[in-house]
């Protein structure tokens, strides 16, 4: 069920205009409205793809994500977050 709803955010993120500036807006409150557990949501809200694609998330689902979400929307950014590189081009982790 929880892989099910995070590739329902990650779909919605990737299509819908209004989902994206929502998001943008208060990422911790848009991903309310999809009741998932604290450890699914924090993966969306800090653009863990690796971690997303370990949960069984698409990685069609994932790169579109990335590149119309994340604030390096580069395929270089994607990759390096998905390989869980530090450095240039990745997002940082908390």
């Amino acid at each position: 069920m929880v892989g099910y709803m995070l590739e329902q955010v990650l779909y919605d993120l990737g299509t819908r205009r209004d989902a994206r500036s929502a998001f943008a807006q208060d990422a911790q409150a848009f991903l309310a409205r999809y009741r998932l557990p604290a450890a699914a949501a924090k993966m969306v809200a800090e653009f863990d793809v690796a971690a997303l694609q370990r949960a069984g998330v698409s990685p069609l689902l994932t790169y579109g994500y990335w590149m119309t979400n994340a604030p390096t929307r580069t395929r270089a950014a994607y990759l390096a977050q998905l390989r869980g590189q530090e450095g240039e081009g990745a997002w940082p982790r908390s």
